[in-house]
């Protein structure tokens, strides 16, 4: 089936929720996410979906197993059961000075077995589905699309922590472990960033509209932590999106193509006003280097603009070194 796509709101208890989801856990999970969008925006779902509230305020879904699988090629039946199964068994805790109390995070999963046309149904208690939609601790956006396309749970789990963030991070290394549902696994450090971190920041930069740059930080000897730069790359955002984004941003006037906006504005922060008031160097960049080139340089000097004091005096700064360099080479004025 065809991922229509979209940009979702995620909670973000459910973000940072501490488990170990499989690749078809996630994607059962972001299709919940998606209908229960469709609920509080007051939009018409798709007719092969079915979201009923019981008397009892319990949320009963109904979904194809096609909107699950990655392609019509994908036919692993036995992985979406499991995948339920293992839902089925996963518990949230609550507790305030009152009461506490245990959930099931999806109950009664049942598969209905019909071809092409099979569905599997399930049902979310009240508390769980107010957990999905509670907006109130902040929450991460991110292409529906992109995300159900991941091969890695750890890809899936990265690209919600870092989508739309603009500001570098540090994670522990015992914090990532719990975040990721890791446990005692991957006890040599060493371990877990080549098994987890680097087949995770590979498929991101392949394919993802955000990415990051990772630096071990080190107490003593041993790496306690990652400091993560993330990165915006517009090259693989939806063009769709693009195009809705486009609307809302200033004239055609200016000398800076759509990436290198979108580069400098997610990643860096910049204001309209401030690349209006650079708007002469831009033009000189727009008239001597290709759009590939720019980007490029960009990205190269990216982490060092991040930990700079100035960040944004540091790409500015840089962009004016790379325009004299290129009129000195233009006009031979290195050569003697």
């Amino acid at each position: 089936m065809k991922i229509t796509n979209k940009e979702v709101l995620q909670s973000y208890i459910l973000t940072t929720a501490k488990y170990d989801y499989s690749v078809y856990e996630k994607r059962i999970l972001y299709r919940i996410i998606e209908i229960l969008q469709f609920l509080i925006e007051g939009k018409k779902l798709n007719e092969k979906y079915s979201i009923q509230i019981t008397t009892q305020n319990d949320y009963d879904f109904q979904i194809p197993l096609s909107s699950i699988l990655v392609n019509e090629k994908d036919e692993n039946y036995t992985r979406i059961k499991n995948a339920f199964k293992s839902l089925q068994k996963k518990i949230i805790e609550y507790e305030d000075n009152k009461t506490w109390l245990s959930l099931n995070l999806i109950e009664r999963p049942e598969i209905t077995k019909n071809g092409g046309n099979s569905y599997a149904s399930f049902r979310v208690s009240p508390m769980i589905a107010e957990c999905f939609m509670d907006f109130s601790k902040g929450f991460r956006k991110y292409e529906l699309k992109v995300a159900m396309e991941f091969e890695s749970e750890y890809s899936m789990r990265f690209y919600e922590l870092l989508s739309n963030k603009k500001t570098p991070i540090n994670y522990s290394i015992d914090n990532l472990k719990e975040i990721f549902g890791l446990g005692d696994k991957y006890k040599l450090t060493a371990n877990f960033i080549n098994k987890v971190i680097v087949p995770a920041k590979k498929e991101l930069d392949s394919r993802s509209p955000y990415t990051f740059h990772y630096e071990p930080i080190k107490t003593g000897r041993k790496i306690t932590s990652i400091h993560f730069v993330p990165i915006y790359q517009p090259q693989f955002e939806d063009e769709n999106l693009k195009k809705q984004k486009l609307n809302k941003q200033m004239s055609n006037k200016w000398f800076i193509p759509k990436n290198i906006y979108d580069f400098l504005i997610h990643n860096f922060n910049f204001t309209d006003k401030e690349l209006n008031n650079n708007l002469n160097l831009f033009e000189n960049l727009y008239n001597n280097m290709s759009e590939e080139a720019l980007l490029d340089f960009l990205v190269d000097i990216r982490f060092f603009a991040s930990n700079a004091d100035n960040p944004k005096g540091f790409i500015i700064g840089s962009l004016k070194k790379k325009a004299e360099q290129i009129f000195e080479q233009k006009y031979g004025l290195n050569n003697k």
